[in-house]
């Protein structure tokens, strides 16, 4: 029932456990009829997480946002605010002292639409009507145009929002991988100089270069002590030095991550816990650092912090909306364009119709691929390749325009050349990519399949895992090359050899979320619409012979 609850929180659950956090990142809630009898994602289910960190003294907040069904492929019939409202209503039963919305991570999908940005507003008023802690939504960059960004910016800036942003992003936008962030930085000049304009409080304070290098030198410091305390795998002075004065991830040394892993694996494994820390840190030098963690300890236990909207001062005493109540009574009712002028504005000259997004990737069903009867559980090492129920038949190209037949021969190649035979199966009842993916694995003889939904993304799964666990993912398709795809063939015949693997290395294209997120819902509400739930997996055959 509580599959994406087990694979996603348990780890959180742990580290709180372990004292290592205070703050859990988001439970997500959605707001069509099937959440209420989804296990994976419904509120009964996220209600009890909720409860599950605050008795450990953790901070969690819901999320949901504007569009995020639209984006599923899910969305009923029903406006984004409709829906967004049953979700900030959910988050008020289910006792959550705060909401993280906004249409965070999909904010280009309303931004595409009249009116769009207007909804998003709306859903940060609702929810501070609901009395629910708001964190406005600015952390995913919402635009290319730094005009478009900072007049979204403004519009929860002004009225005085709990949190502008759920956590300003302190990295360049390309090490950020959840797509950039709307401010990072890069910006800080800029956003120092935006509170001193309006003379607002936006959690960002202004230090000098030798300040910031002090600072990042000690942090550094502190986190080599630890690390050599412990026992865990050496950062040397070489990265310190590095460190101090990087301004991203391709300004450090390589790293090898592999025993960072293992050790942090043995850590989890072992009875340490925050306390470890605390006394690596008194015994290294670093008194003031173990007595911070420490009274976080305190703070855990006493969860005054765990109030709507609630802040530590530089006594760690709690500011929240009990004790220093926000007392904005709303916008004034102002001028609202109607009529013939509001067609006007909505007739932009670079609307796209969404027909022009899916009609590059529509062609004739592949020749090659055909249907040869229900699939079944096989035997011995293989590897099945499941698609999506639109691949290779209502859309011809992934999302980065890679023919599918191309990427069949592709993968199929990939697992050619470590000595072993791959089926192909078409999965016809989910277009998830998680879910195509388990299906697949559950076939494998195996027990390892990979996952493909005609836009690209992919999966390695392996049979024993939870559906929305894996061995490797591969989310970001606009970046996969055929290349690419040999190589996460390769790996899922050495997984099912049995074989150490090297994860697929994959380029991070963080412009990708923004620049593409409305056709990936278009082209994934095309895979929806081939859904056929009552229809089992259909093994199939592909006239193709290896060259290798």
């Amino acid at each position: 029932m509580l599959t994406q609850c087990s694979v996603e929180e348990a780890l959180g659950l742990r580290l709180a456990m372990k004292g290592l956090t205070s703050y859990a990142e988001t439970l997500s809630v959605y707001g069509t009829e099937k959440t209420f009898v989804d296990g994976d994602d419904s509120p009964w289910s996220k209600a009890f997480l909720a409860s599950a960190y605050a008795s450990r003294g953790v901070k969690i907040r819901f999320t949901s946002g504007t569009g995020s069904e639209a984006l599923m492929g899910r969305a009923e019939g029903k406006s984004m605010l409709y829906l967004e409202a049953r979700c900030l209503l959910v988050v008020k039963g289910a006792g959550s002292q705060g909401v993280q919305n906004g249409s965070i991570s999909c904010i280009a999908l309303p931004e595409a639409l009249p009116g769009g940005v207007r909804a998003v507003l709306a859903e940060n008023l609702l929810a501070s009507m609901l009395g629910l802690e708001v964190a406005a939504g600015n952390d995913a960059l919402a635009s290319h145009s730094s005009i478009r960004k900072t007049a979204k910016l403004m519009l929860q800036f002004i009225p005085g929002a709990d949190f502008i942003f759920s956590g300003y992003s302190a990295i360049p936008k390309r090490d950020n991988l959840f797509g950039g962030g709307n401010f990072d930085a890069e910006d800080f000049d800029d956003y120092n100089v935006l509170q001193r304009d309006m003379q607002v409080d936006g959690g960002v304070r202004p230090i000098t270069e030798d300040e910031a290098l002090a600072i990042r030198r000690r942090g550094a410091r502190a986190i080599q002590a630890v690390y050599r305390e412990l026992g865990l795998p050496a950062i040397t002075d070489a990265e310190i030095d590095a460190a101090v004065v990087a301004h991203g991830s391709d300004d450090m040394p390589p790293r090898d991550i592999v025993p960072d892993l293992e050790a942090a694996d043995a850590f989890m494994a072992s009875d340490a816990d925050f306390i470890a820390v605390i006394r690596a840190l008194q015994k290294t030098g670093f008194p003031d650092v173990a007595d911070n963690i420490l009274e976080m300890g305190r703070q855990r236990i006493a969860a005054d912090y765990l109030q709507p909207s609630a802040i530590f001062d530089a006594d760690f005493k709690v500011q929240s909306a009990i004790n220093d109540a926000n007392d904005y009574t709303g916008p004034g009712s102002g001028y609202r364009p109607a009529g013939q002028r509001w067609r006007e504005m909505q007739a932009i000259p670079q609307a796209k119709s969404p027909a022009g997004f899916v009609d590059p990737h529509i062609g004739e069903p592949l020749s090659r691929l055909a249907e040869i009867g229900p699939a079944a559980k096989g035997k011995g090492r293989e590897v099945v390749l499941a698609l999506g129920p639109a691949f290779g038949d209502a859309l011809a190209t992934t999302i980065g325009g890679l023919g599918h037949e191309e990427v069949l021969e592709a993968i199929l190649t990939g697992v050619a050349s470590e000595g072993i035979v791959a089926r192909i199966v078409r999965v016809y009842h989910s277009s998830d990519c998680a879910a195509i993916g388990y299906v697949g694995a559950r076939l494998s003889g195996s027990g390892i399949g990979i996952g493909l939904q005609s836009r690209g993304t992919a999966v390695i799964h392996q049979k024993d895992l939870a559906p929305l666990n894996n061995l490797e993912l591969f989310p970001q398709s606009p970046s996969l090359t055929l290349a690419t795809y040999e190589e996460i063939g390769r790996n899922a015949a050495r997984y099912a050899l049995g074989l150490a693997t090297v994860p697929v290395a994959v380029e991070i294209d963080n412009g990708a979320r923004l620049r593409l997120i409305v056709k990936t819902a278009l082209l994934h509400r095309r895979e929806t619409d081939a859904v056929r739930p009552e229809r089992p997996p259909q093994e199939l055959r592909f006239d193709w012979e290896p060259d290798l």
